[in-house]
């Protein structure tokens, strides 16, 4: 994995500014956002299996990869946007105003939570999302010769994919819309491309498996990476969990 390049001295900062009032949930910090940007960024290319600079003008690859790219730094600004307002609101509990000691012990912890816990687990998703989506542009490329896919889980896999595995339908079925992998924070599933001599799932065990699963899986993950150009769509909660009165703003620094 990356190293996440925040220094402590980098988070200190961070930590006095919020408390100075200098960062708050309308003015960001920048050096936190590219942070993350880059830290995800870097995981996305490694999945995808190229950068930018390293794929022809006017190629599908490169279309793919820069929408996924513009993504993941909408995505790093939400992020940072959510992680900054609840650092913001540590600053009272209740009426009271925190010391300085007291508001940094409570902020370290967020912090922690968003770029130790939680971001390993994006970072994985933007190496899966990448991986898969490239792929997408393979196998509508060879799916005259190879017309169906896969759902194959791994020995890892989770009770969430368990019920997924083996259904074989179609490129082009809408069910790979929703159900392409990967379909959870950290989830190693992939699609296998079949040639035309295979049994496909009947459409009924697929929306009685489908609806098993439908409320497991988080609607973060039901899309088609290499169809949308997401690594995260809207569903993310850093996208959703906005407060009425800064919906403006996040619109227009994170879309």
């Amino acid at each position: 994995m990356a190293v996440f390049n925040y220094s402590d001295e980098d988070i200190n900062k961070l930590i006095e500014d919020i408390y100075g009032g200098t960062v708050d949930r309308r003015n960001l910090p920048e050096s936190l956002y590219y942070a993350i940007a880059d830290h995800l960024k870097a995981g996305l290319y490694k999945g995808f299996g190229s950068e930018l600079s390293e794929l022809p003008e006017d190629s599908a690859d490169l279309e793919l990869l820069q929408e996924l790219r513009s993504n993941v730094y909408m995505f790093s600004g939400a992020k940072t946007y959510q992680q900054t307002r609840e650092m913001t609101d540590l600053l009272t509990d209740g009426d009271k105003v925190r010391s300085f000691a007291e508001f940094k012990t409570e902020a370290l912890k967020v912090y922690d939570q968003y770029n130790v816990d939680w971001l390993k687990s994006e970072y994985n998703t933007a190496i899966a999302q990448g991986d898969m989506a490239v792929k997408w542009l393979s196998i509508q490329g060879q799916k005259e010769i190879l017309p169906n896919l896969r759902y194959s889980t791994t020995e890892a896999a989770c009770p969430i994919c368990s019920p997924l595995d083996n259904i074989c339908l179609p490129v082009d079925d809408p069910f790979w819309d929703e159900y392409y992998p990967p379909n959870h924070f950290n989830c190693m599933c992939v699609a296998e491309q079949e040639g035309p001599d295979v049994d496909l799932t009947p459409d009924d065990e697929v929306d009685s498996i489908t609806e098993e699963v439908g409320n497991e899986i988080n609607k973060s993950f039901l899309m088609n990476s290499g169809k949308e150009g997401y690594v995260f769509n809207e569903n993310s909660p850093y996208f959703t969990h906005i407060p009425k009165e800064d919906k403006g703003f996040a619109e227009d620094n994170f879309g």
